[in-house]
Order: structure tokens, then C-alpha cells, then sequence
């Protein structure tokens, strides 16, 4: 018995979308053909992959192990057709990295790979998960904050980003007396949404709580762009990489506050491949473009 992309989009998509009749609607299919496709892919796995009940499915052990392979495979199989017809296409780069720096990374690898006309595909994924699909051969290429990771992994210091605190020009920290200087004390009185990554996060924040911080007033986001999107609408002071507000900066649509007594901060991004595939052409000229294009 044979494997089929078409089992192992019925499991992905079953998966994502949590129960059987919801993935058949997906796939606009019946719900029995569905069920029999994902049981001909576990009898050839010879394991459960789903876990079926009344409120849905759920990955056994062996479904998460084969799911982000499963991704893989369907994301290279639909790309295959693209580069099929498109004759002046010479492959596809699938690269990993969290919305917050994707800004960052995702314009110095395609810049670094325009020579080599490679398609580049992107995903989302934060760091652990980022380097484990690196280790597992699922992704090409990530950007990362540097961890522990796998020996099969090699990282390269891509960017070392300060981390700043921003507000409108007519926030009361940047109109009021003080000019746009204030200590953490003077933040601590407004809204902040922080952006809370890389050294010097955990101190600001120990901080911040001394200050001490209202907890309603504190915002905690993960995505440094959305903490942008509060600064910009002045729901918030924003404590964020300076390169996410680098273009607000320049047309004075935010400033820069100084904070006196603020840690010095960095958040450090690290370029991650897998070791075997150091001499692929895409991958050896995105480490290339590291020494000679680093931002």
C-alpha cells in the first residue's frame, strides 16, 4: 500500500480544524471517503494518528511526529506544480521565523537569493519550534533568538536589534514637561504594551513590577509589530526592537523616549540551518550574504 498526498492532507487537515466532519467540509468531500482516508494512512503508519471523541480529534504521539512532515511534504508537492510551470524558477527556500522579525529576515533572505531565482516560502513559528523543524529537515532556513538546540543545528549571528521605548509625539510622557525623558517609575504610570524578548527583558520587567505597574496596564504581546499598532493609535507606550519602528521613527509618527534608568537591552537573532545541508546553494548564499550584506 502505497503513501497518497491525498491521506496526508486529510490528516493535516483534520488536524488543524480539530474534528473529521469540520476537515470534510474543508476539503469539500464526504465525511465517510475522509474517514476511510485517514484510516488507510494509519494502517500503513500501524499506528493511531488521531485520537477520536465526541468534542473532536486530537494528535496521538505518532500524528505529532508525522504532522510537520505531512506539512512538509504537501507544501513541496504544491510548490513542485508552481515551479513546473515556471521554467526560469530553480527551487524553493522554506524559511521559519516569528512575525516579529520577519520584517527583518525575510528581506535580506530574499535579497540574498534573487541571483538564484528560488521561490521563497515563509512561515510562523517561534523559536523552539522554529529549530525543531530545522533539526527535523521540515524547514531550510530559520531566524531565531538563540537556545539550546539540536546538534544537527548551526546558527549564525544574523542581527543584534536594541530595544526601545516609543509613543506618539503628543503622548503626555513626549508633550509634558519632561520632553521625552522619564524613568521607569514615570513609565510605569501609563499603559505599556512590551514586547518582552532577549537580555535584559527579565530585568525591565522585574522593574517595571517594583515601579510598581498596574497589571491592567501592562500588556504583554508577543508580536512586536501589534505592540507598534498601540503606540501608533496612542493606546500605549510601546517597548519594542528600534528596527519594528524604524519608518515611524523617520516620518516622526512615533519618538523615541529616553529612559534613564531603562537596562540595556538587545534582542539577539540568530540565522539557523541544518549542518548536512551547509553547501546547498540557497542556503550557502544566505550565510554568505552574512559578512558582506548584514544589515
Amino acid at each position: 500500500m502505497a503513501l497518497e498526498l491525498a491521506d496526508l492532507r486529510v490528516f493535516v487537515t483534520a488536524a488543524s480544524v480539530g474534528s473529521l466532519s469540520a476537515a470534510a467540509r474543508e476539503l469539500r468531500a464526504a465525511q465517510p471517503s475522509v474517514s476511510e482516508r485517514l484510516r488507510r494512512l494509519e494502517r500503513l503508519v500501524g499506528k493511531p494518528l488521531l485520537d477520536r471523541s465526541n468534542r473532536g480529534v486530537s494528535l496521538t504521539p505518532a500524528g505529532a511526529r508525522l504532522l510537520p512532515h505531512a506539512e512538509r511534504c504537501l507544501e513541496l508537492a504544491d510548490r513542485a506544480l508552481d515551479i513546473a510551470r515556471e521554467d526560469d524558477t530553480q527551487g524553493t527556500l522554506h524559511m521559519t521565523t516569528h512575525a516579529s522579525y520577519a520584517q527583518l529576515a525575510v528581506p535580506f533572505v530574499v535579497s540574498a537569493l534573487r541571483p538564484l531565482r528560488y521561490a521563497v516560502v515563509v512561515d510562523d513559528q517561534h523559536t523552539p519550534s522554529a529549530l525543531q523543524r530545522v533539526a527535523a529537515g521540515t524547514t531550510d532556513l530559520a531566524v531565531t533568538l538563540p537556545m539550546p538546540h539540536a546538534h544537527e543545528v548551526r546558527l549564525h549571528a544574523f542581527r543584534s536589534e536594541p530595544v526601545i521605548a516609543v509613543c506618539r509625539p503628543d503622548h503626555p510622557l513626549a508633550a509634558g514637561p519632561a520632553q521625552g525623558s522619564c524613568d521607569i517609575a514615570g513609565l510605569s504610570g501609563h499603559p505599556l504594551a512590551v514586547n518582552r524578548w532577549g537580555t535584559g527583558a527579565d530585568l525591565f520587567h522585574e522593574q517595571l513590577l517594583d515601579a510598581p505597574t498596574r497589571a491592567h496596564q501592562l500588556y504583554e504581546i508577543s508580536s512586536a509589530e501589534t505592540a507598534a499598532d498601540l503606540a501608533r493609535s496612542g493606546q500605549a507606550v510601546a517597548v519594542l526592537t528600534r528596527a519594528t519602528v524604524e519608518r515611524d521613527l523617520a516620518a516622526a509618527a512615533l519618538v523615541r523616549l529616553d529612559v534613564r534608568d531603562m537596562p540595556e537591552w538587545r534582542v539577539d537573532l540568530m540565522l539557523a540551518h541544518h549542518r548536512a545541508r551547509a553547501a546547498e546553494p540557497a542556503i550557502a548564499a544566505v550565510v554568505a550574504a552574512l559578512t558582506t550584506e548584514r544589515p
